[in-house]
């Protein structure tokens, strides 16, 4: 990449390297951002390659540091394969009407780009930068470095998500859980001697769904309910087959502060009543997320911080706050652009998150 101070620009060169996941090359761009992060003098730079969990996929991170990090800065290299309908290369960037245009545009490659000219400005003091990979799909990147030795002393973190450079403190967390029932199977003139798999387990998807409607009072001011979602009932072959499994899955969304680990303990006691030898699978289980001491990021983030928002989506700032490191989510873009075709920033967002960051790296300057 060429060296430049300007987000914008630096933004297109981001785009131009693919790393939709999965199928995109993160330690590509990990690499080339190391190249960047290594010229902005930090004491320290590392790429780490990480194994993905299926598929022979490796993804990476990248980590600088600036002296003994108490704060962290994070995005994510990663994007979503390219979605239908794009009028445009989502890998060759355009500019339109005082917007960015490209894969990756808004979530979150031009966070990647504010940080580093935001770095050109000011060299932080006990910062540590963080450009992980597979925040997409498995976080097997943010998981590998929680568990190295370089978030030693790390207290608070800034993670970049679209919040159009507002300051995000809660969201909810995931919960994906699979039940699998096996019968015999046959010829269905034999019904009434036989297991019913997809009947029982539908007794168990009603179950579910009515401990959803009673918990939609439940949970904090603006996150009430679970957001159960009863999301598949399948098995069988033919209308004269008896079915030898089924399988249902079903997803809920418990709100800032519940324990998704209870949660899903709670479900499957409860299926267990109406269907006690099934199996159960979790298909994902992520933490809710919710800022413990706002105050401590009002020095970094100014007037921001004391305008909070609640996000609509899940961040890895869970994993970071259930790791005992205190966040906030930030960066420019819109949710709604994100994952969408021709997929887009504001110019104006990438400059304000630009300057936000400066004001970061002179606080951590400052306040030493």
């Amino acid at each position: 990449m060429a060296r430049t101070t300007d987000p914008i620009s630096l933004l297109e060169h981001l785009i131009r390297v693919d790393t939709h996941n999965p199928g995109g090359d993160e330690p590509k761009l990990a690499a080339l951002l190391a190249e960047e992060l290594g010229a902005r003098a930090p004491d320290d730079v590392t790429v780490v390659e990480v194994p993905r969990t299926s598929g022979g996929a490796r993804g990476a991170y990248v980590y600088a540091r600036w002296g003994e990090p108490d704060l962290l800065v994070n995005a994510h290299i990663d994007t979503v394969p390219v979605n239908a309908g794009w009028t445009g290369n989502p890998f060759e960037p355009w500019r339109k009407d005082g917007r960015v245009y490209g894969l990756g545009a808004c979530d979150t490659k031009g966070a990647i780009a504010s940080i580093l000219t935001a770095l050109d400005v000011v060299r932080p003091r006990n910062v540590g930068v963080l450009f992980s990979g597979d925040e997409e799909v498995s976080s097997t990147c943010m998981t590998a470095f929680l568990a190295s030795a370089y978030t030693k002393g790390i207290a608070r973190a800034i993670v970049c998500e679209p919040t159009s450079v507002r300051v995000g403190v809660r969201h909810r967390g995931i919960l994906g859980i699979k039940a699998t029932l096996r019968g015999e199977g046959g010829h269905s003139s034999r019904a009434d001697t036989m297991r019913a798999p997809l009947a029982e387990l539908a007794r168990v998807a009603v179950a579910w769904d009515d401990w959803g409607k009673a918990q939609r009072g439940r949970g904090p001011a603006g996150f009430t309910g679970m957001c159960t979602n009863i999301a598949g009932l399948e098995g069988g072959v033919a209308f004269n087959v008896v079915p030898e499994r089924a399988v249902l899955t079903a997803s809920f969304r418990p709100p800032p502060g519940a324990n998704v680990n209870a949660v899903g303990d709670e479900l499957v006691t409860l299926a267990k009543e109406h269907c006690p030898d099934a199996s159960f699978d979790s298909l994902i289980g992520r933490p809710s997320f919710e800022t413990r001491e706002l105050g401590a990021f009002g020095p970094y983030l100014g007037a921001r911080a004391s305008a909070p928002i609640d996000v609509a989506f899940w961040t890895e700032a869970a994993q970071l706050s259930a790791a005992g490191i205190d966040a906030v989510v930030f960066g420019p873009g819109d949710i709604a652009q994100a994952h969408a075709p021709d997929e887009w920033v504001l110019e104006s967002d990438l400059l304000a998150a630009r300057d936000a960051f400066v004001q970061v790296f002179q606080q951590s300057v400052q306040s030493r």
